[in-house]
């Protein structure tokens, strides 16, 4: 597709529908839900080759890696597992398990492999023995897509949450939210954080390691990288406007909340002023 004219300047056929894409090498990797993947060369739109990988299983997400002067295609799948092929010929070198189910995005960094999945989970295998070397937990739902930044990892999740965690100790080190839908995709660029939703709207927000602000509610140990975001996660996740009597629970407060009128009126107030006192203190 040509950007200006919005004119289609080629069109390719396929045997089956698209799951996902990738370009490596001057090559389009085409992803099917038959479980194939499909070679072509980006000059001449000529097929190349026809992978049998995952079948009758559908071909989720790709990705590309070297082993020495081998290339390798990395094939994710419906069948919870990631096969290592050599890119030239298909042929099966290895299998990563470990997921128990879909394995919705990889992302290659050197010798490791980080993989998202259904599973709620964040899996990094190095791609030529086949280890499973950590597992990255604390998602509510299907991890969507996942960033590498140095030595930080960024994922994206159904549960319409941002996480960063460090990459060596596991630790989750921020949550950014502001969502109005599950998060489907996402982008970073210059420390922006680009995040494409459910319902169709896009949010920007920098990331900013450097400024925390903490849930302070009892049992909960969120840290959010923009306070309004802190806010929207204790008027959503620890008020109901339907309760008739609410005390908060934010550390060192007592304040108790006896009518329903004041529970929907007077407790958002309260606590985003939890928010703000807290955020002038640090």
């Amino acid at each position: 597709m040509k950007v200006q004219s919005k004119k289609c300047l080629e069109h390719i056929s396929v045997p089956d529908r698209v799951l996902c894409l990738h370009i490596a090498w001057n090559i389009l990797f085409v992803g099917l839900a038959s479980g194939s993947v499909v070679s072509y060369d980006l000059k001449t739109l000529k097929e190349l080759d026809v992978f049998e990988c995952h079948g009758p299983r559908g071909v989720s997400c790709l990705s590309t890696a070297q082993e020495g002067a081998r290339r390798l295609l990395l094939v994710g799948s419906y069948d919870n597992t990631i096969s290592v092929r050599d890119a030239k010929n298909g042929l099966l070198l290895r299998s990563l398990q470990g997921h128990t189910k879909t394995v919705l995005c990889m992302k290659v960094v050197n010798d490791l492999v980080f993989s998202g999945s259904s599973d709620t989970s964040v899996h990094a295998y190095n791609i030529h023995t086949g280890e499973l070397v950590r597992i990255y937990k604390g998602h509510g739902h299907a991890v969507t897509s996942i960033v590498i930044l140095g030595k930080v990892m960024v994922t994206a999740c159904l549960d319409r949450l941002v996480r960063v965690y460090e990459l060596q100790s596991h630790d989750r080190l921020q949550v950014y939210g502001g969502h109005s839908d599950m998060v489907m995709c996402m982008a970073v660029h210059r420390s922006v954080i680009y995040t494409g939703c459910y319902d169709g709207t896009v949010q920007a927000v920098k990331l900013n390691l450097m400024k925390n602000h903490r849930c302070w509610w009892q049992s909960c140990s969120m840290i959010f990288g923009v306070p309004e975001h802190l806010v929207l996660h204790l008027t959503e996740d620890h008020s109901n406007p339907n309760l008739q009597t609410v005390k908060c629970r934010w550390k060192d407060c007592n304040t108790f909340f006896s009518t329903q009128q004041a529970v929907k009126q007077e407790l958002p107030k309260h606590m985003q002023s939890h928010v703000e006192n807290d955020k002038l203190q640090n």
